[in-house]
């Protein structure tokens, strides 16, 4: 009985390998998701040539003056950087000169992303010779596009509502209250000015966690992205959906709703993940491997509604957190630079004390950079531990000798569904 399982961690700062030692005896458990093969250069290629619901970006860009391509941040695993000289070949085609090229950063309220991680995100050569910009919600430099039927005020980056032709770069992942990331979402929230995002996150009504159809009448949130995209003028997306090992394994090219809307179904079926009755009622503990949204310190909330499925079961999460950063201005109402400072300012923390174990409805937290006094603020009620090793010898004194374990490798992108008994 192999009581070892190996699985990925810390996405976009090494995506090592990380090996559990579990006690022999006992019966591991890995829950993988459906997932699919990586995408060869043809195929990406092949993705751009047919595009879903539009021409080909080299016709649509055809006598635009200027373009802006928009990218997510280092909080989602998406390797741009792989997509991009392909999306420029169609500009470079379709005539718009390479000055008037500019890449924006849609990092809606997350804190900005430095140089080097530019390059990381859209390639070191394209960082070099292109303007690659963080879109800064707090700053007065915004469109303002008018207003919503649902009331919403549509503020965005001047660089992206000025631009003649605007594509979205990202990557399609469950999402707790859009469905699935990706499309326009890099518009609404990614480069929107404070008042457009704060009613979006207040006022419309959420879609669940690989929800791909809105199932009200009203305007949900992925309604008001799409609504804001169209008021905007939003030309196209590419979008990325990810196997298990972070690499490509659909592309969807065209327009933000319809080849979005294909995207989420490769999603949904790459990702999902079939639990048995008897695993989701007799496992005794549970890892999930927050892999690969696991780089900043908000993300872990997108992976915990796993515990939900499971019973009688103690937790473990694997969130290395590899920038240390947990900023989120929305919710924190101020900016980065006072973040940063009143870091500075905090006062020492308490010494760590001895690590225990907690009761089985605590959530267990593995992570080598989670600032301490970050993490109790967000989650007083978890524990936070250093050293796994320590960690799974503590769970030994508690479960039995033939413990069951139920491990999520990438619990950060899976959809968790019952299995169907045939």
């Amino acid at each position: 009985m192999n009581s070892k399982a190996t699985v990925l961690s810390g996405a976009w700062y090494g995506d090592n390998e990380l090996t559990l030692n579990f006690p022999t005896g006992w019966e591991v458990e890995m829950l993988n998701q459906q997932d699919a093969p990586t995408l060869s250069d043809s195929q990406i290629e092949l993705a751009f040539a047919e595009p879903i619901g539009t021409p080909r970006i080299a016709e649509l860009a055809k006598g635009k003056k200027s373009a802006a391509i928009i990218v997510d941040d280092l909080s989602r695993p998406t390797p741009s950087y792989k997509v991009i000289p392909h999306l420029l070949r169609e500009l470079t085609t379709a005539g718009v000169p390479k000055s008037e090229i500019r890449f924006v950063v849609g990092v809606g309220a997350h804190r900005p992303i430095t140089k080097e991680e530019m390059a990381k995100k859209v390639g070191a050569d394209i960082a070099a010779e292109y303007e690659v910009t963080n879109h800064n919600f707090l700053s007065a430099d915004l469109r303002a596009l008018g207003k919503l039927e649902n009331g919403t005020p549509v503020y965005i980056n001047r660089v992206v509502a000025d631009s003649d032709f605007k594509i979205c770069l990202g990557g399609i992942y469950p999402h707790s209250s859009v469905g699935f990331s990706g499309g326009a979402k890099l518009i609404v929230p990614g480069t929107a000015g404070f008042s457009t995002m704060y009613y979006f996150h207040t006022f419309p009504q959420g879609r669940g966690p690989a929800v791909i159809e809105g199932q009200s009448d009203e305007p949900d949130r992925r309604d008001t992205i799409e609504l804001a995209a169209g008021l905007l003028g939003l030309d196209a997306i590419v979008n990325v959906v990810l196997n298990s090992r972070r690499e490509i394994a659909g592309l969807f090219v065209g327009d933000f709703i319809k080849a979005h809307r294909k995207g989420a179904h490769f999603a949904n079926e790459t990702y999902r993940t079939e639990i048995s009755e008897t695993t989701r009622t007799e496992s005794d503990l549970v890892v999930i491997n927050c892999y690969p949204l696991d780089a900043d310190a908000i993300q872990l909330d997108k992976a915990l509604a796993a515990f939900s499925y499971f019973e009688n079961a103690y937790t473990i999460a694997l969130y290395p957190a590899t920038d240390g950063s947990c900023f989120h201005g929305l919710f924190d109402r101020l900016d980065y630079k006072r973040y940063m400072q009143q870091k500075v300012d905090r006062l020492p923390s308490i010494p760590t004390p001895e690590p225990k174990l907690g009761r089985q409805s605590q959530l267990h937290v593995w992570s080598e950079h989670f600032d301490r006094d970050d993490f109790y603020k967000e989650y007083p009620s978890s524990l936070l531990f250093r050293d796994l090793q320590q960690l799974i010898k503590l769970m030994t004194e508690k479960l039995p000798a033939h413990a069951k374990v139920a491990i999520l490798p990438v619990a950060g992108i899976q959809v968790l569904t019952p299995q169907v008994s045939t």
